[in-house]
């Protein structure tokens, strides 16, 4: 069965926990066995561009709008879908609207649960803000850990282990600190193509949706995030968004900084002790429910 998620030219902490999770999780069913099923698991991947003949198998992933929603037939198998917005898109029984699978990390390393905190503060901003922007100078500025979503997720792990408080425009930073047991600030992802997963999410864990908006770091960061690029000429934005910004980067890093200090004030957001331990254990039926199909030979 291969294992599917979405791989960009540029690494990101979500995506990549599908490569460090599921050999530690289902190790027998992945492998090139000529099978022609496929594991869906972390991400919001539910497309319509799968090849009709494959067999697609959903182990707590999402429907997020990136593209219409797929024709769902006898090829599609449901283990547990992301959230209940997940669930409706696609006409699916509401019980299998348990959470991310991206909870059981909580199975694969429960002692990052207990792990001595070594930053006050961290954030962890969305790859395509950490691509375009300069957040490491915002951050040192205003004495907060940066994580980084392109790093390894072992090393992304750790950090987040090790924080008090995460402030995140990334998703499963958020998904992730939770699962750890990490309050989280969330910050409104400036590409609003991304609300719709977070809300799905969130009300997998009954936990009420607060974001916070955030601004970007630099000129060339705002051009790109907010799509100007597409609308002016490509000689004015690459003036704008040189090397130093038009003279305006020392505007946005400092309104960064000072918003960010903000941000780490605020109440965070956690669901509680009960509904995390109940959402991984049902997780974990449904994962067993997997390998006992797969056992039977389903999936040959």
């Amino acid at each position: 069965m291969r294992n599917y998620y979405f791989q960009g030219t540029i690494p990101n902490f979500g995506d990549d926990l599908n490569a460090l999770l599921w050999p530690q999780l289902i190790p027998e069913a992945l492998h090139d066995d000529g099978s022609d099923a496929m594991l869906l698991g972390i991400g919001s991947i539910l497309f319509d561009t799968f090849p009709p003949s494959l067999r697609k198998v959903v182990i707590g992933s999402g429907y997020a709008g990136y593209t219409p929603k797929p024709d769902v037939d006898e090829k599609w198998t449901f283990y547990f879908v992301r959230g209940p917005r997940t669930a409706a898109a696609l006409g699916l029984d509401p019980e299998l609207a348990i959470t991310d699978a991206a909870i059981l990390l909580r199975t694969v390393y429960p002692e990052l649960t207990k792990a001595v905190k070594k930053h006050p503060v961290s954030f962890m901003p969305h790859w395509e803000s950490a691509e375009f922007g300069t957040w490491k100078e915002v951050t040192d500025a205003a004495g907060i850990n940066l994580i980084d979503p392109r790093s390894t997720v072992e090393s992304t792990l750790e950090q987040l282990s090790g924080t008090e408080l995460l402030i995140t425009e990334a998703m499963h930073g958020a998904i992730a600190a939770d699962a750890l047991r990490v309050p989280w600030v969330p910050v409104t992802p400036n590409n609003k193509k991304h609300h719709f997963k977070w809300l799905d999410w969130c009300e997998s864990l009954s936990i009420p949706y607060r974001p916070n908006r955030m601004g970007t770091s630099n000129v060339k960061e705002f051009v790109n995030l907010k799509g100007l690029s597409a609308l002016y000429p490509a000689q004015l934005v690459r003036k704008v968004t040189g090397r130093h910004g038009g003279g305006f980067d020392s505007f946005f890093r400092r309104a960064a900084t000072k918003r960010l200090k903000e941000l780490g004030r605020l109440e965070p957001s956690l669901s509680t002790d009960a509904t995390c331990e109940m959402r991984t254990e049902q997780a974990v039926a449904k994962l067993d429910a997997f390998k006992a199909d797969y056992r039977r030979g389903q999936y040959s």
